[in-house]
């Protein structure tokens, strides 16, 4: 038998911490410890751990029908529920595996419908593992790397148009590639700098995008059902062709989800020259269904209230502690969205971002401290407010949060 084995996925070093339960908001290591756990799968949970509803809706539906049945019932409860939330122009489903596949087959979309190959992006997005779109690694601390050393090939960069995010002057540059643009894809809210008054150039977006006849993709696999029902498109007013969603929709399991509108479906699905692969051994599976399912139907006004309302008092509390304090660092954010940055100037985007936050050593040593502490803090910064939190438990994760600052910037 082989002993020896590398898993190659961040994280999962065989030295690295291992759990093996999670209620709510707390995580158990191998060895009996817990942890606050501050990063909720990435987001995908917003109603912590384990929550009983979601569990007991995988348990029964594991029970009664194998994974890989056709038409199942439950996605279609799921479609017709997520056509309840999402904005009536979006009424076009492709269901598929995860945010990063969701993603993949939008572009290939706008790509048919349009009959144009070229995608622009913004620096500092994320789109998962999408080669469209990973042109540069977002600009850490001022450089751009072009990926092709990391077996993307040139043809994939060279159909690739990166702008500069909540900035004016891409305009031009818009109207400049519009005959060959056939999208530009945005995160609403970056994950990497969640802009609160990020609305009137979202508006101003698409309307040059419209103009232009450049299809607009909103990637909501963060956004999406965590916001707002609807996700930004709802919660901003605004129109995308395209939109995608993941994490919350799928209740902890995997699920991405391609929304479009009416064009988009005319001039691909519709158009009898042009065929349009949807195809997935997974995609759409009873499992995740049921999770999703379960998990919108908990989604009410008062959840969304309630993890604003928590989300307000942990970005407003920590702001104020670091100014008393005297701690060079803000916290920022949308909804249940928040992340702190590593500077108390004020930014733009996530190219003076990482220009004013202090070295990548001290925030690591920031997240270090904190694991001692007894707090996950999410690599990504991104942290998304479950329904399942108290400010009783934010309030000892913001007093750790301040001596972890302070020991963190000891080693500036």
């Amino acid at each position: 038998m082989k002993t020896s084995f590398k898993i190659l996925n961040g994280g999962y070093n065989q030295s690295n911490q291992q759990f093996v339960k999670g209620v709510k908001n707390t995580l158990t290591s191998l060895d009996g410890e817990n942890y606050i756990d501050m990063t909720m799968g990435a987001g995908s949970l917003i109603f912590g751990h384990a929550d009983e509803d979601i569990v007991k809706a995988i348990e029964q539906q594991a029970k009664c029908s194998p994974i890989y049945l056709q038409n199942n019932p439950v996605i279609q409860a799921l479609g017709q529920k997520v056509s309840e939330f999402l904005p009536d122009n979006l009424s076009n489903y492709i269901f598929c595996n995860t945010g990063s596949e969701a993603t993949q087959r939008a572009i290939r979309l706008a790509r048919a419908a349009t009959g144009k190959m070229h995608i622009a992006s913004f620096q500092g997005g994320w789109h998962g593992m999408n080669e469209w779109t990973l042109l540069d690694d977002g600009g850490r601390f001022g450089e751009t790397k072009i990926r092709s050393y990391a077996g993307i090939p040139d043809s994939a960069l060279e159909y690739s148009l990166l702008l500069p995010y909540n900035d004016e002057s891409i305009w031009p540059t818009l109207k400049e590639n519009a005959d060959k643009l056939a999208a530009i894809i945005i995160e609403p809210i970056q994950g990497s700098n969640p802009q609160p008054a990020i609305k009137d150039y979202l508006t101003k977006l698409v309307k040059h995008c419209r103009s232009l006849g450049i299809l607009v993709i909103f990637d909501e696999i963060i956004t999406g059902f965590r916001v707002a029902k609807g996700g930004a498109s709802q919660a901003f007013n605004l129109e995308a062709d395209i939109v995608t969603y993941g994490k919350v929709l799928g209740g902890g399991l995997p699920m991405g989800l391609v929304a479009c509108n009416q064009f988009v479906y005319d001039n691909t699905f519709a158009e009898p020259t042009k065929s349009i692969l949807t195809g997935g051994t997974f995609s759409a599976n009873p499992l995740s269904a049921a999770a999703g399912l379960a998990t919108l139907n908990k989604l009410t006004d008062e959840v969304y209230a309630r993890i604003s309302d928590l989300s307000d008092y942990f970005r407003n509390s920590l702001n104020q502690t670091f100014q008393k304090l005297d701690i060079p660092f803000m916290a920022n954010g949308y909804q249940s969205i928040s992340r702190i940055y590593f500077t108390n100037k004020p930014i733009q985007n996530r190219k003076q971002r990482d220009a004013l936050e202090c070295p990548a050593h001290v925030q690591s040593k920031f997240r270090e401290e904190l694991w001692k502490a007894g707090i996950i803090w999410p690599t990504n910064g991104i942290v998304c407010m479950p329904a399942t939190q108290t400010k009783s438990t934010l309030d000892t994760v913001i007093t750790h949060v301040m001596n972890c600052a302070q020991k963190a910037l000891a080693h500036k």
